[in-house]
């Protein structure tokens, strides 16, 4: 008790005192005067406070950590680390012929340092010599176990044999029989797995063997580190349901479990997608959260509620049906702790969990109508975050979801799961936090990725958006890299930069000897932003004519596709240029015909002319497009 110095109770823990020898032999004597120190430590509350036994134990036997190890400082300070406690009492004892020397230390379980280590005797009378297993008697009954064990294995063998042939009911009953004759915790126990491995292949269900699956639940302690509990779980299922007497020992399992609670979840949840009425299915939801809410699941210590919930919907998740999740998030999301960090999930913090549950919800609903709720669902969610970096991403990594890929197949998924309504929706639902969260990036990629997506959604950007006023002067100065970016930008803009045409229009007029390249770059935007306005400057048009033919394809790609945008207006100018080309332009000849024929019906002026120079026409490609286009315009 001196070794407490700290004016407040230190968190004890006692682990059994180990024997020096004969390790193998029961440790009665040992479990007494553990046993015994605990009770003595008790009484003074105001030095100690004690760390339950048993949660010890279980803490070392998930970990494997051994009794003797504890001795030593290194693993006192391992267990620290496992368990709320800020010192260890571990200790060792002898039997002598007339005494029992015992040696013990307290340990910081922080530090490693040894506050206290001594030695004591206790005189070996009568009374503590019972407590010792006398070393023949010990061995004559190690013989009979193994006798027992021989019998059982043998037994284990005839059972494996009869799961060959279970083709008629007596068999599976007399299978079922000898198996339940085996307890599930003795080494040969393990046949029940080959029995529940077999009965589930089959789809045997067998109320008896049920009932003994159901006992041997309750035995089990520390479930977690037991496959006896998740295996006997999944023979529940086998008849395709989990009545309310399985849901119970279930229940109880989950209650008693360390990890991995989501997989029990999906067992006993299992089968929900077939059934219209969901109502037992709500009340077992209750239950488990009303638990929650208590602190009374999982040990040693319990789970927080924000990982009961995500453990919970994690197992609702493989069930592949999203009405339970609904319930879960209606019902319990709103109580979860923003700032605790999340346990038994691949996440750790309460945000980043419900955008993964919302984002699933939507992507796996097929129902229209269930869809637009869990997209209502997400806008809330966008709009209630507060500004951060990482929630800047998910909203930005939520509508990146839509773009389409050079993947026809892969394009009808994402149509499916994220249909392009619903982008118009978030856009138009979250537009304050696309203006507040695009500039919200370190990455320079990112950050145009992102002015891009604000700019072809007409959402403004104070700062990465120019007005275009702005956008006007910029394209007056003389910063190139600034010119070219906001050039880009006009591009996603559709109709909007109409205001700036002039502006535009004289960057088809401007010639460079010292930046022609990037002078290029501005000229093939131009000629994309011109065609989205649908300009009907002569100017402009007779521009994008002039660059149907190029060495570079990206120019009189976009030259044509502006071109054919403008439509009617730029026909009566293609015609004049075809009018005017001799039979050496016979490129030229080519690229403004096949403009014409994309224009369409708004074309037939250029009819007459097209067919004039079909008929003269001898090359077999050049005479196919040629009619191709006629066609299109008649």
């Amino acid at each position: 008790l001196e070794s407490n110095q700290t004016g407040k109770p230190q968190r004890l823990a006692v682990v059994t005192f180990i024997p020096t020898k004969n390790k193998n032999l029961p440790n009665e004597f040992g479990e007494y005067l553990t046993e015994s120190l605990i009770s003595e430590l008790s009484v003074n509350k105001k030095a100690f406070k004690l760390f339950e036994r048993g949660r010890l134990d279980m803490v070392l036997r998930e970990n494997d950590l051994m009794l003797s190890d504890l001795m030593d400082q290194k693993q006192a300070i391992r267990v620290g680390e496992l368990v709320p406690i800020d010192v260890l009492f571990s200790g060792t004892y002898t039997r002598l012929k007339s005494y029992i020397d015992i040696n013990c230390r307290l340990i910081d379980v922080v530090t490693g340092e040894i506050l206290v280590s001594f030695s004591e005797r206790i005189e070996l009378d009568e009374n503590i010599g019972s407590l010792f297993t006398d070393d023949d008697k010990s061995a004559r009954e190690k013989n009979t176990e193994t006798g027992d064990k021989d019998a059982c294995m043998e037994k284990a063998a005839q059972i494996r044999t009869s799961l060959k042939d279970l083709t008629t009911q007596n068999k599976i009953q007399k299978t079922s029989s000898d198996a339940r004759a085996i307890p599930f915790d003795l080494k040969c126990g393990d046949i029940h797995f080959s029995v529940i491995s077999s009965f589930l292949r089959y789809k045997i269900s067998d109320d008896d063997y049920t009932n003994f699956l159901l006992k041997t639940l309750d035995t089990i302690t520390f479930p977690a580190n037991d496959n006896r509990a998740s295996e006997s779980l999944r023979y529940f299922f086998v008849d395709s349901t989990i009545d309310d007497r399985e849901w119970q020992a279930g229940l109880k399992v989950i209650r008693r479990y360390n990890y991995g609670i989501a997989r029990l979840v999906k067992i006993l949840f299992s089968g929900s997608s077939r059934l219209q009425d969901l109502t037992a299915f709500h009340s077992r939801i209750d239950r488990y959260f009303i638990l929650a809410d208590k602190g009374q699941i999982g040990l040693p210590l319990p789970f927080h509620y924000n990982s009961c919930f995500f453990m919970m919907t994690d197992g609702l998740k493989d069930n592949k049906d999203n009405r339970l999740l609904k319930y879960v998030y209606e019902n319990y999301s709103t109580r979860l702790d923003p700032e605790e960090p999340v346990k038994g999930a691949s996440f750790r913090k309460t945000t980043d969990g419900l955008y993964s549950l919302l984002i699933y919800m939507y992507k796996s609903e097929t129902d229209a109508a269930e869809k637009k709720v869990f997209l209502q669902w997400i806008a809330d969610f966008f709009n209630a975050s507060e500004k951060s970096e990482n929630a800047s991403k998910q909203l930005f990594d939520f509508v990146r979801s839509f773009e389409l890929s050079t993947n026809e197949d892969v394009n009808q998924r994402i149509r499916r799961e994220y249909p392009a309504d619903d982008l118009a929706f978030i856009v138009k639902s979250c537009r304050n936090k696309f203006t507040e969260y695009a500039l919200m990036t370190p990455y320079k990629n990112q950050l145009t990725d992102r002015i891009h997506f604000c700019a072809a959604n007409d959402i403004p950007v104070p700062g990465g958006i120019p007005t275009m006023n702005e956008a006007a002067e910029i394209l007056k100065g003389d910063n190139w890299e600034e010119k070219i970016r906001i050039m880009k930008i006009l591009e996603l803009m559709k109709d909007k930069p109409r205001e700036i045409e002039s502006s535009l229009v004289q960057l088809t007029k401007q010639k460079e000897l010292d930046r022609k390249k990037d002078l290029i770059e501005i000229q093939k935007s131009a000629m994309v932003v011109l065609g989205n306005i649908r300009t009907e400057n002569p100017d402009a048009i007779r521009f994008m004519i002039e660059n149907t033919v190029s060495f570079d394809y990206s120019v009189y790609d976009r030259a044509k596709d502006a071109l054919v945008k403008i439509g009617k207006p730029a026909v009566p100018h293609l015609l004049s240029k075809l009018r005017s080309l001799t039979s050496r332009d016979d490129s030229f000849e080519y690229q403004i015909i096949v403009v014409l024929g994309r224009i369409g019906k708004d074309a037939r002026a250029a009819k007459a002319d097209i067919r004039a120079i079909f008929q003269r026409t001898t090359h077999k490609e050049r005479r196919y497009t040629f009619e191709a286009a006629l066609q299109a315009i008649e």
